[in-house]
């Protein structure tokens, strides 16, 4: 992991791990298995995309108070 450059750019880097652990958990979701219940991954996948639009919400609202 790269060390952020300032706080928007620690924002982008988590918005696109959370974005990728979302896709991965929904990748994994549409395979078939039977490792894991996939309510496990379901609720995994929610606190992803949560935590996702979260960071997107800070940025938007950090933008007009640093311009």
């Amino acid at each position: 992991m790269m060390k952020p450059k300032n706080i928007h750019d620690a924002l982008r880097q988590i918005q696109t791990l959370t974005s990728c652990i979302a896709r991965d958990t929904e990748n994994y979701l549409d395979s078939p298995g039977d490792y894991v219940p996939s309510e496990y991954f379901e609720d995994v996948k929610d606190a992803a995309l949560d935590a996702h639009m979260l960071v997107t919400w800070v940025r938007d609202n950090l933008k007009g108070e640093t311009q």
